[in-house]
C-alpha cells in the first residue's frame, strides 16, 4: 500500500472516484491504495432508482476506515437519473425520493458533501427556479448539496458562472457548487490561457466561497465544445498548463479535488504523478 500522498503538505486534497463493490466500508482503503487523501463514491447505482440499503455495520465500518486511512472530506455523488427541472411530475417525485435517501445515507456514514446534477428543462429559467424550490424544501442534516456545473450541452443547468451564481442566490438551504473543470472548459471558460478571467467570473458571481468540491478532469475536446468528454490529466485540451493553474490555486486549498478520468483505477497513479509534478512551492 502506498503511503499517504504529499498533497497535504500543500493543503491540497486530491483523490478519485472509487468503487463500493463488496461493501461501502471497503472504499476508504481502496482510496488509500492510490495515495489519495480524499475520495468520492456512489452509495447506490448511478443509473438505477433501486438500491440495496446500507446497513449500520457497513456505515460504521466506513466511518472507522475513513479515520484509519486518514481520508479528509469524502464526497458522495448522487445518481445520474435526477431531474428536478422536469415537467414530468413522476420523474421529479422519483428524483426527490432518491435525493432524500442519499442524504440519509450521507448522514449515517458521516459524509457531508453530496454532489448532484440537478436537472434540465427547455426553459432554463423555469429549470433553475423549480430546482432551487425543491432543494430548498429538503431536510439535509449535516449534508451540503453540491450542484455540479454542466458542459452547456442541451438544457442542463447550471452551465455558466451566472447560472451558478443565480442558483446560489436562490438558496435557502445547505447548498454549494461542485465545479467540474472539463465541463467549465467545454462551456467556454479558458482554464489554460485565460485562467484569471475564468476564476474572476466565479468570484464576481459569488461562487468562490461556496465551492465544496472540484471534479478535476481534462477535456477530450477544445474550449467551448459543449461536449462532456473527460480525458486523463494533461492528455486533453486543458493540458499541463491548465492543471498547473488549478492545482496551484490557493482558492482551492482544502477542497476535495476528485478525478473522474477515463479508465478510473487503471490511470489514477499516473494522473497523481502528473498532478504532483505540477505542484509549485510557494
Amino acid at each position: 500500500m502506498k503511503s499517504k500522498c504529499d498533497f497535504g503538505d500543500f493543503d491540497k486534497l486530491v483523490g478519485g472516484h472509487v468503487s463500493i463493490a463488496g461493501s461501502i466500508g471497503l472504499s476508504p482503503e481502496r482510496a488509500a491504495a492510490f495515495g489519495f487523501n480524499t475520495f468520492q463514491i456512489f452509495v447506490k447505482s448511478n443509473l438505477q432508482w433501486k438500491y440495496k440499503p446500507v446497513t449500520e455495520e457497513e456505515a460504521e465500518n466506513f466511518r472507522d476506515s475513513v479515520k484509519k486511512f486518514h481520508m479528509a472530506k469524502p464526497v458522495v455523488h448522487a445518481t445520474y437519473l435526477l431531474n428536478l427541472g422536469s415537467e414530468n411530475r413522476e420523474l421529479v417525485e422519483k428524483s426527490m425520493d432518491d435525493i432524500k435517501y442519499e442524504i440519509e445515507v450521507c448522514n449515517r456514514i458521516g459524509v457531508d458533501r453530496l454532489v448532484l446534477h440537478p436537472g434540465s428543462n427547455s426553459n432554463r429559467e423555469i429549470a433553475i427556479n423549480s430546482i432551487m424550490e425543491l432543494l430548498n424544501s429538503l431536510e439535509t442534516g449535516n449534508v451540503t448539496m453540491l450542484i455540479e456545473n454542466s458542459s452547456g450541452k442541451g438544457n442542463t443547468v447550471p452551465a455558466t458562472s451566472e447560472e451558478m451564481g443565480k442558483m446560489l442566490d436562490l438558496s435557502k438551504n445547505k447548498i454549494g457548487i461542485c465545479l467540474d473543470t472539463c465541463h467549465f472548459f467545454a462551456e467556454g471558460y479558458d482554464l489554460k490561457n485565460g485562467y484569471k478571467e475564468s476564476i474572476d467570473s466565479i468570484r464576481s458571481n459569488g461562487i468562490t466561497g461556496h465551492i465544496g468540491a472540484l471534479h478535476i478532469n481534462d477535456s477530450m475536446f477544445d474550449i467551448g465544445s459543449k461536449k462532456d468528454r473527460h480525458e486523463n490529466i494533461g492528455n486533453g485540451y486543458i493540458g499541463d498548463a491548465g492543471f498547473s493553474n488549478i492545482i496551484n490555486d490557493r482558492t482551492f486549498n482544502n477542497i476535495p479535488m476528485i478525478m473522474e478520468t477515463p479508465g478510473g483505477d487503471e490511470h489514477y497513479s499516473e494522473n497523481m504523478e502528473k498532478l504532483r509534478s505540477l505542484l509549485v512551492v510557494q
